[in-house]
């Protein structure tokens, strides 16, 4: 009996000491936090290939993985901070005069390009000029926004930068990557990829090409990066094909980290963002600077009446659209100004999803409904054609939409355009309701180009003095708050007058293994409030990414 005693003594003593040194593991676990060391690889499946890694030559939509590579070996006057404004980058800093119209860089002296030459002035001239070129193959869109612009040499360190009007969003179109003149000068763009450099692709930027293979490409750490060399001892970039593929090397550890859109392509079952991932996995989504819009043609009837377009945005819920036609994978959003950008307003708010509403404002409208449902007046029915193109999510809106509004009584049939067509049909003006998608809106939330009376891309026929007024005032601009002001005032009187509807918001999806730190968006609170400009973007703190690291403990550790 009393052996008996002393072994339940004894296991109960050892039950003690267990329990106490988890609970001890545990504090020392929540009272420390990890501290990153230098050293470690760190591999990433993409899909695909660089078709053109050369900034730019890259089309920045065709070319993800391009723009990947992009992102890892260059850099530009400004880059993205944090707070999702523009901030020096290869400028120390920059000076704009009083007139809004001249821009002033001022160049660091501590950067040196990969080959060891240092940067200055002269490519600066070199690539912006050559962005401007009318032959060169790469983004359009980036082209026409310096075409107008005087660039001008002031000294080995200093380049000047002239409008032809004021524009506050400038110092975002100056992240375009800075080329090496030393190694392109005399060549024109159009021949750059034939001299080889699209093998060596010699930057400036955290990390160095060091092999590019059919099947991935491996990258360095730059020991001179001005912004301190990263943590990462080397980023290893595998090119796979399917996206089948991909996520089996994440699920096998063959890599650290995938990423993809999500999308409806491969099936749910298939969806980086749905299925189970093991414990050592993590998974963060983002939304990406890009959204669809089912666009109204204002100018003509019946979608000219304001009251009418607005019993028919409380007759649509977003919500059901992108949990119905996107099996969730998707974020509503109210207006063309994207959450997560300074310029939102949270008291910017759609209409509410309320078909009850919905059908009394369409009765008021004179608008009752017929034998076989469809409403009409005056002996006209309210059937409203739709046209769209294939894309998978765009084409499962466009039948939500014909669904939800066929429930309150409005006919809507659905045509699948090729996209050139439905561009063309865009750009004509040749549409009832078309529903079409704005990409890579970049970190500068300006919406002139889409909205403004005067301008081609205003598919939806928008014309109102108070929304001119608006978007011009906040072009001009130069100080934030105000700007801010505009963008607010903007919003709701969009809002109001309901000329589109923005529907939803494609996610990014990224998984990584547990033991990569200082990844921004495995931080699930920060995650859900960022935005990336591409998804290249996801590489804006790489420098800080790290997988070595020792604990230190923060805070007193008393015990109980």
């Amino acid at each position: 009996m009393a052996r008996r005693i002393r072994w339940q003594i004894v296991i109960a003593a050892l039950s003690i000491l267990l329990v106490s040194g988890l609970l001890g593991r545990l504090a020392l676990r929540n009272a420390s936090v990890a501290n990153p060391l230098s050293g470690g690889s760190y591999r990433e499946a993409v899909l695909g290939a660089p078709a053109q890694p050369i900034p730019l030559l890259n089309d920045p939509l065709a070319d993800p993985v391009g723009r990947d590579m992009g992102a890892l070996l260059f850099d530009g006057l400004m880059r993205i901070g944090a707070d999702g404004l523009p901030e020096p980058g290869l400028a120390e800093s920059y000076e704009i005069d009083q007139s809004g119209l001249v821009y002033t860089f001022r160049l660091r002296r501590d950067v040196t390009w990969h080959d060891g030459a240092p940067l200055g002035a002269d490519d600066v001239i070199f690539t912006l000029r050559a962005l401007q070129s009318a032959t060169q193959p790469g983004d359009p869109a980036a082209a026409r926004a310096w075409q107008d612009v005087l660039v001008d040499r002031i000294d080995d360190y200093t380049v000047r930068c002239t409008l032809p009007a004021p524009q506050a969003s400038f110092l975002s179109l100056a992240r375009a990557p800075i080329l090496p003149a030393h190694l392109l000068a005399g060549t024109p763009p159009e021949q750059w990829a034939d001299t080889g450099y699209g093998s060596t692709l010699v930057g400036t930027g955290p990390f160095s090409l060091t092999e590019l293979r059919e099947d991935g490409a491996t990258l360095t750490a730059n020991p001179r990066y001005f912004g301190g060399r990263p943590y990462l001892d080397t980023v290893e970039l595998r090119f796979i094909a399917t996206h089948e593929a991909a996520l089996s090397a994440l699920t096998r550890g063959d890599v650290l980290a995938y990423g993809e859109r999500a999308s409806l392509d491969g099936g749910a079952a298939q969806s980086l963002a749905t299925i189970s991932l093991a414990g050592r996995l993590r998974r963060s989504s983002v939304p990406l600077d890009e959204y669809a819009a089912l666009s109204f043609n204002l100018r003509s009837a019946p979608l000219d009446d304001q009251p009418l377009r607005q019993a028919l945005a409380h007759g649509l819920s977003k919500d059901a659209l992108i949990e119905r036609a996107l099996g969730g994978l998707a974020a509503p959003i109210d207006t063309p100004i994207l959450p997560g950008s300074w310029a939102a307003s949270p008291d910017a708010r759609w209409y509410s999803a309320d078909p009850a509403t919905a059908e009394r404002l369409l009765g008021e409208l004179g608008y009752d409904r017929g034998v076989d449902g469809v409403r009409q007046r005056d002996g006209r029915r309210l059937s409203l054609d739709l046209i769209v193109d294939g894309e998978p999510r765009r084409r499962a809106a466009a039948d939500e939409i014909a669904r939800q509004w066929g429930d309150i009584g409005v006919e809507v049939k659905v045509e699948e355009l090729p996209a050139a067509d439905l561009l063309q049909r865009l750009r004509d003006h040749d549409f009832t309701l078309a529903i079409h998608s704005w990409a890579r809106i970049g970190p500068d939330p300006d919406p002139y180009a889409l909205w403004h009376s005067s301008q081609a891309l205003n598919y939806a026929g928008l014309a109102d003095p108070e929304i001119d007024s608006l978007l011009e005032g906040a072009r001009a601009e130069g100080e934030i708050g105000a700007r801010s002001s505009d963008y607010t005032a903007f919003q709701q009187r969009w809002i109001d007058l309901a000329p589109s509807i923005t529907l939803y918001q494609p996610l990014y999806v990224f998984a990584t293994e547990q033991s990569l730190g200082g990844v921004g968006m495995a931080e699930q609170e920060i995650a859900t409030s960022q935005l990336l400009f591409g998804a290249e973007d996801r590489y804006r703190t790489i420098t800080r990414w790290f997988i070595n690291s020792y604990r230190e403990i923060q805070g007193d550790l008393r015990s109980p």
